[in-house]
């Protein structure tokens, strides 16, 4: 019973994890039927390397401690990223959130696989072995490829010769993460330091996310506008993705309904997408792979005009209005600290200073007398 319990969490907690990182996601670029196929790549490359490993050793070549320090961590950071370079040339594919998030999947696809093998072959040590291997080994492989992905992402979006170096640092720093953290566990370390391991890799993963979003907002700010039929009001709601729940999506389902909802929310996020890709278009040399984005935009923006309809105009004014209430109260805010430091005269205490420095010196009366 306790080695399907084992097994349960070996597959469950992963996910789990999975799951969080993709609540950082907020503007929804990542799809989950692409995360699917990262996790399925993540399997694939784990057969590989359960094939390649023991041939190198069999065959005399190097030895297990050389296999578990060097030799299997470049290669199977490799294989994992093979998913990742098809996903990224896909016009689907936007930066570095996603990026992160599909390497994210394929590392855990990967550990799911090799949890399950550890799990089986020590049936004795089952349960303890899964809670270890979930919150240390598995997080390592996930950040590992998460970073890779981050760095094929990053190449995307910069097609110069700083692209291909950010690969190549991504690459040195998920191989060199990976070995040092098997080395740190064939040494006979404390459970304890390779868990925190495992978390410090998360945490960047983190890290990794909440720049590229802010890169992402940048770009919104950057490209949508009139031709998206998007309002200036609209595009500070997507640059500030984080109040959706709150200042946004609540008082639309007071005033209008809760169906109402999914809808202003979906066209918050098809928004945002759009924003990245026209972006994107200014680094993607191949015409045929312009031509896939537009396509993506121009589908994104059919589906917008459909569900701003289905939202009302009464709904849209009002989602539009909720922004420019907020930069309002602002100026409302400065005009009420104004106020208090005036003298009397209307405008404050600002215009009363201008004025008594207008005011003519002592010297320039007498040559006016």
């Amino acid at each position: 019973m306790l080695i399907y319990v084992a097994l349960g969490i070996a597959f469950l907690i992963p996910v789990g994890f999975l799951a969080l990182v993709r609540k950082f996601d907020l503007f929804k670029t990542g799809q989950y039927h692409l995360n699917l196929i990262t996790i399925l790549g993540g399997v694939g490359a784990y057969f590989l390397a359960a094939w390649i490993n023991p041939t190198l050793i069999a065959a005399g070549w190097v030895t297990r401690d050389v296999v578990i320090q060097v030799t299997a961590p470049i290669l199977e950071e490799f294989l994992k990223a093979v998913i990742l370079i098809y996903l990224v040339k896909r016009a689907e594919f936007n930066y570095v959130v996603d990026g992160a998030i599909y390497g994210f999947g394929a590392g855990i696809g990967f550990a799911i696989i090799e949890n399950f093998q550890y799990i089986t072959n020590n049936p004795e040590v089952a349960l303890p072995l899964a809670l270890a291997r979930v919150f240390s080994t598995n997080l390592v492989h996930a950040t590992a490829s998460g970073v890779i992905g981050t760095a094929l992402a990053y190449r995307r979006g910069d097609a110069s010769w700083r692209g291909w170096l950010f690969i190549a640092i991504g690459y040195i720093f998920s191989i060199g993460f990976h070995m040092g953290f098997n080395t740190m566990v064939n040494g006979g370390t404390f459970l304890i330091f390779a868990i925190a391991f495992g978390f410090v890799g998360v945490g960047l993963i983190f890290y990794v996310i909440r720049q590229g979003l802010n890169t992402q907002k940048m770009w919104v700010g950057e490209t949508l506008g009139d031709q998206d039929r998007v309002t200036k009001s609209e595009v500070q709601i997507v640059q500030n993705i984080e109040d959706i729940n709150k200042k946004i999506l609540e008082p639309v389902k007071k005033q209008f309904g809760a169906h109402k909802v999914p809808v202003v929310e979906k066209i918050i996020y098809n928004q945002a997408e759009m924003g990245v890709k026209r972006k994107l278009l200014e680094s993607t040399p191949s015409e045929s792979k312009r031509k896939e984005i537009e396509a993506i935009v121009q589908k994104l923006a059919k589906e917008m005009v459909v569900l701003q309809k289905e939202a009302g105009f009464y709904c849209m004014m009002f989602v539009r209005r909720v922004y420019l209430e907020q930069n309002a109260k602002v100026f409302d805010s400065l005009s009420a600290r104004i106020a208090e430091s005036s003298t009397g005269q209307k405008g404050g205490g600002l215009w009363d200073r201008a004025n008594q420095r207008m005011k003519p010196s002592p010297a320039q009366e007498e040559e006016k007398s």
